[in-house]
């Protein structure tokens, strides 16, 4: 039997979209917690802001074992 995944914290996101002329997608994110926005145009830019964003949350959240001292 499969074990299921451990789930990660969720994290809310900002998402300020609007169409461009030529039809695509545009504008910018951010995480609740952070007060810079990462601008994207295209679907693919804005799945990669949103993972950076991830792993930038994910890294400031992250809490290192102190040496000497097992986790």
């Amino acid at each position: 039997m499969d074990a299921s995944p451990t789930p990660k914290q969720s994290v809310r996101l900002d998402l300020e979209i609007s169409r461009a002329q030529d039809g695509r997608l545009e504008g910018q994110l951010r995480s609740d917690a952070a007060d810079r926005w990462s601008p994207f145009s295209g679907v693919l830019e804005l799945l990669k802001v949103i993972e950076d964003t991830l792993d930038a949350v994910e890294a400031a959240t992250h809490v290192q074992p102190k040496e000497g001292i097992e986790s």
